[in-house]
């Protein structure tokens, strides 16, 4: 049914020119608005009849009429608003964990430096009921285990609130309304400074020097209720602060603006009761402002530089459609609700919650927030597919095999929030020396004024200059040094399909001198193919090639997918094989009674009766490999199997080598294979036969010779090597993430991101380098030039706050660079 006179379908209003349709089993309709079809949508869920003409009748379409949900007329259309505004946020939930403990995660706005999340840290820990709790300054969150029996999160939430900051669900977004707020106070506080500033220019200038002593007092009084309430309405967010600092032992800049405006107002009240005119209302207000202004800079470029990396932390969709008998289109749940096998259905323009196998449709996919490929990829019936992928182009039902933490994006997260979470050795050291660096600061003030009052300077001098020593130094310049430039490297490296496990990486990728790369599924593709089966008596080909199915069937190994593969295609069924057990190079068990051994010569052979008959001698020039089987310790068949090298290995390696990095190979494979994939690649060291531990030695063995070592592999089988090595990468072949042993992960499969990496990582270095040299440089030379009495406390929080966004900007830069990097490389050939 259609509505009268060719409307709406749902509301009847007038359709555009360019109407918005949507297909159902007994026809297409027609909307007015995308709103419209949505509500139509949630209609036919709620009131499961599929006429929408019934729906007019309903009293839930009435309740929607008159809550202007639906429009009743042309008119009541609303205007579409300028930008999108944030929904609403739930309230924090919690992820259940063993003995009764439940997790929380929460966003903070408001800390300004590293010392805010010390704060935060020690407040929650002091409460009952809570533990294990990580505030982490970079991103802006912090994460908690609580017994719900003894805390909640609303009473975590309000202890924070309670310290003068702002908590809420990760997901959740007040930025606006505290941003106006934020505006508000500066205003007005900048509006009064401005009229301090005046007032006080005339009474220095000397303007009413023809006035008396006591109406030059009188006009002084404006100054102070002006003053004041820049420095209690205007300044609150600062010594609140300060004041958090000062309970939690952990103090930060807001301690010596504080301290610096607090005393230039006090100082002059003293005065102005006295009936001095020595007042320093304009020092406090300026100090004060400025700040406000510094801090509204500053939180625009950190929203900038956080920008990416919040896009990647919120790819988790919070609704998906989920198909029952009752509705096999799908109804709207939230993803938190869908459940391993469940089917859910995803459309153009939504996002995948789960990895799981297409079962119907089909389309493109942007899979770039998972691997940095720009280029689109299809998507068909029997397809694997993971969560965090968009759907550009088609309509598919899936079914979940991996839901929540345990799929592709819910491990890619979780990597992300510990990497972010994890400090490094240089980022520790100097977070000791900024526990220390206020009390030796407003130490360095005091001398300064005594030292003034010694040399017969008057007590308005020594208070200038103790004030301009407090409010000159920088210490969120060196707080913020390392852990924005970690927010941005973790970002820009998660552009571009790099999934750093541990921020040490990019340091520790400056030092390597070697790398060394597995061979199988590493420089080569890793889809083996089998070739060939050669049975021997009692087995005949079908037999061999269900028993090896049966006894890999749960193995996550590219040979028994493929041995696995192979029997379905054949339409055999695994034959059942008790007792198995894995070893480094093979697997046995049994099967009908008799031991089965499937794997490597020298694993098979380590029980047979007599030699082996090996097939391997007809290996010629390619990357052909064999597996061996014995049944009751006599040879019972040989599996020959075929890999190809990557297409970029070659590349890849000789750009490693002219870089001036020592290159070698490792594989568990015979000499044969291993010589050939040399001389295919153009390596000239190459070890074959090697078990994992052999591999680790070999890392050891370089390590030993003064050579930091990079090791590249699958992640899973080179565990021990990875785990030996300096820096660990892995290639990630689609499945296993979150196992991989590994400090950086290439989440697209292509070995050129080694390379990407170690460009990044230069950059991510030399920004550290830079903002610690240049915060510690400010810090030496600025201070003593304060102490020497040659600057204004005005002068002194300017080249303050010039200090700290000077850091930010050069952070900044490294994202813009980044983001031109990345923009290059999408707009190249290949992609």
């Amino acid at each position: 049914m259609t509505a009268p006179s060719g409307g709406c379908d749902l509301c009847g209003l007038p359709l555009p020119t360019l109407s918005i349709t949507a297909d159902y089993p007994d026809g297409r309709y027609r909307f007015c608005c995308t709103g419209c079809r949505q509500v139509f949508a949630m209609l036919m869920e709620a009131a499961n009849a599929p006429d929408p003409a019934s729906f007019r009748e309903t009293d839930l379409f009435l309740n929607c009429q008159a809550l202007g949900i639906i429009p009743a007329a042309e008119a009541d259309i609303p205007a579409p608003p300028p930008a999108s505004e944030p929904l609403e946020a739930d309230p924090p939930t919690s992820t259940d964990t063993p003995d009764d403990v439940l997790s929380l995660q929460l966003r903070i706005d408001g800390m300004w430096c590293p010392a805010c999340a010390w704060v935060i840290e020690a407040a929650l820990k002091g409460g009952e009921g809570v533990r294990d709790v990580s505030c982490n300054f970079s991103t802006d969150r912090i994460t908690c285990t609580y017994n719900p029996r003894l805390a909640t999160p609303d009473a975590i939430t309000d202890v924070i609130g309670r310290l003068g900051y702002r908590a809420a669900r990760p997901d959740a977004s007040a930025a606006a309304m505290e941003r106006k707020k934020d505006l508000i106070r500066f205003g007005v506080s900048a509006f009064l400074t401005m009229n301090v500033m005046m007032l006080s220019f005339g009474l220095y200038a000397g303007f009413f020097s023809q006035f008396g002593r006591e109406t030059i007092r009188n006009l002084s009084w404006p100054l102070f209720f002006m003053a004041g309430i820049v420095l209690f309405y205007g300044g609150y967010p600062i010594y609140r602060r300060a004041l958090s600092g000062l309970f939690a032992a952990a103090f930060g800049m807001e301690a010596l603006i504080t301290l610096g405006a607090f005393s230039a107002f006090f100082y002059s009240v003293v005065n102005l009761i006295a009936g001095g005119i020595h007042l320093y209302f304009d020092t406090s207000s300026m100090l004060v402002t400025l700040v406000l202004l510094g801090k509204a800079i500053e939180g625009r470029a950190k929203e900038e530089i956080r920008q990416g990396l919040e896009t990647i932390l919120s790819l988790r969709p919070a609704k998906t459609r989920i198909c029952t008998e009752g509705f096999p289109g799908g109804r709207y749940m939230a993803a938190e609700g869908l459940r391993k096998g469940d089917v859910f259905r995803v459309a153009e323009g939504e996002t995948v919650p789960a990895d799981g196998v297409v079962l119907t449709g089909g389309g493109l996919m942007d899979e770039s927030s998972l691997t940095g490929e720009a280029r689109p990829a299809g998507r068909k019936v029997g397809d694997g597919i993971r969560s965090g992928v968009r759907v550009l182009q088609g309509d598919l039902t899936v079914r979940a095999d991996a839901v929540g933490d345990a799929s592709t994006l819910g491990r890619m997260l979780d990597i992300f929030e510990k990497a972010l979470a994890t400090r490094s050795r240089l980022e520790g050291r100097t977070d000791r020396l900024l526990r220390w660096f206020v009390p030796l600061i407003v130490s360095l003030a005091v001398a300064a004024a005594l030292f003034c009052l010694a040399a017969g300077r008057s007590p308005d001098a020594a208070m200038v200059r103790a004030v301009t020593v407090m409010v000159i130094s920088c210490p969120c310049a060196l707080g913020i040094a390392i852990p924005l430039t970690r927010v941005a490297g973790i970002s820009l490296a998660g552009r571009r399909g790099l999934l750093v496990r541990d921020f040490s990486a990019f340091e520790a990728a400056e030092k390597i001198d070697a790398v060394v790369f597995d061979k199988t599924g590493t420089l080569t593709q890793g889809r083996w193919r089998l070739s060939d089966i050669r049975p021997r008596a009692p087995l005949d080909r079908e037999t061999a090639l269900a028993l090896a199915a049966g006894l890999e069937a749960d193995s996550d190994h590219p040979v028994a997918a493929e041995l696995r593969r192979a029997a379905r295609s054949e339409g055999l069924v695994p034959l059942a094989v008790g007792h198995r057990a894995s070893f480094e190079n093979g697997i046995s068990g049994r099967w009908e009674g008799a031991e089965i051994r499937l794997g490597s010569g020298a694993f098979v052979s380590e029980t047979l009766d007599g030699d082996l008959d090996a097939p391997s001698s007809a290996l010629s020039a390619d990357l052909f490999s064999t597996v061996f089987m014995s049944l009751d310790h006599r040879p019972a068949a040989a599996f020959r199997f075929g890999d190809a090298l990557r297409p970029e290995s070659a590349g890849v390696l000789a750009s490693l080598k002219k870089d001036g990095f020592r290159v070698a190979m490792v594989s568990g494979d015979g000499q044969a294979a291993v010589d050939a994939a040399a001389r295919g690649l153009g390596v000239a060291e190459a070890h074959a036969n090697l078990l994992p531990q052999d591999k680790a030695a070999h890392i050891r063995s370089l390590q030993e010779t003064g050579r930091p070592t990079a090791m590249v592999g699958d992640g899973v089988n080179d565990a021990p090597a990875l785990a030996a090595s300096d820096l660990a990468m892995a290639v990630h072949s689609g499945s296993h993430l979150g196992r991989e042993a590994a400090d950086v992960i290439l989440m697209r499969g292509d070995l050129s991101q080694i390379l990407d990496f170690f460009d990044l990582s230069g950059g991510v270095n030399r920004k550290i380098r830079q903002n610690l040299v240049f915060a510690f440089l400010y810090n030496a030379v600025a201070i003593p030039v304060a102490m020497a009495g040659l600057l204004t406390p005005l002068v002194a929080v300017c080249a303050m706050l010039m200090s700290s966004l000077s850091v930010i900007g050069n952070t900044f830069h490294l994202m813009k660079a980044g983001k031109k990097s990345d923009l290059r490389l999408a707009q190249s050939p290949k992609n």
